[in-house]
């Protein structure tokens, strides 16, 4: 009986946002991308004001804004990183956090320095399912660039203070040379030495390892790369746990987790961040 129950919800479940993305579709139909834009920020709106009165209707309209930007992302020529991140904002206030670290991920690979997609993909990190802890070589170098997590605005201004002050002592050794002058300059040419790379870095992606990150509500990881294989944990893995992809066999990913430790996933659990 509980099984009968169980598949009547799914069905009906199906149903309801079949009705939903037909209704959704029928709405988009010879209007403009502007019109579409306009309509799914606005519905984006709504569903945050209705958010605490009326979670079913703000669910609905997350849905609807949803289909408006998965539309505008795959029929425009070069989606920007701002269109992504709108979609990813879907997709967290609609519970799905594998998809919302897919687009995250997505517009910090057009622009790795979006402060916003590095902010929410920080925080889904944080409140993942899947508990991945750093390895101990990991916590070190963790804690010794702490820095290179501040964003990108406080590392420009201090880039730019640090560049003034060094220069400024290079002129003065014109006039006077003290000892203090030479610390001073070498402090700041290290410091400002220290956020060029740091930008630098950021600019070009490095550090965002990760290729790929499960959509599937949880899905269980194997010892090679099939069913028959043994569990490769004791627990399944869930939506927003990313992974680097060491190879592929067939339709399986051989992963790397963020912590290190690696196993076999089904390539249909999981979306790549390279579209």
């Amino acid at each position: 009986m509980m099984r009968i129950n169980t598949f009547l919800i799914q069905f009906l479940t199906i149903l309801w946002f079949s009705s939903l993305v037909s209704t959704a579709k029928d709405s988009i139909a010879g209007k403009s991308m502007d019109t579409i834009f306009s309509e799914a920020n606005q519905q984006f709106e709504q569903a945050n004001t209705a958010a605490m009165i009326a979670p079913a209707e703000a669910q609905d309209l997350y849905q609807q804004a949803g289909i408006k930007f998965q539309y505008l992302v795959e029929h425009v020529d070069d989606p920007s990183a701002a269109l992504y991140i709108n979609l990813g904002n879907v997709h967290f206030l609609s519970g799905e956090h594998g998809h919302a670290v897919l687009n995250y991920q997505r517009a910090l690979r057009i622009d790795p320095t979006q402060a916003d997609a590095l902010h929410n993909l920080h925080y889904l990190r944080s409140i993942t399912v899947d508990e991945l802890p750093m390895s101990r070589s990991q916590q070190v170098a963790d804690a010794l660039l702490f820095w290179h997590r501040w964003p990108v605005a406080v590392r420009i201004t201090l880039l730019a203070l640090s560049n003034i002050l060094f220069w400024g002592l290079m002129a003065r050794l014109l006039y006077q040379r003290k000892r203090w002058h030479w610390i001073a300059l070498a402090g700041s040419g290290a410091v400002a030495l220290t956020f060029s790379l740091s930008l630098c870095a950021s600019q070009q992606g490095w550090g965002q390892e990760t290729d790929a990150v499960i959509v599937a509500r949880e899905v269980i990881a194997r010892q090679g790369n099939g069913y028959i294989y043994d569990n490769a944990f004791t627990s399944p893995l869930h939506a927003g746990t990313e992974f680097t992809i060491l190879e592929s066999r067939g339709d399986w990913h051989h992963a790397r987790l963020l912590n290190g430790k690696s196993c076999w996933l089904p390539a249909k659990s999981s979306q790549l961040f390279q579209p």
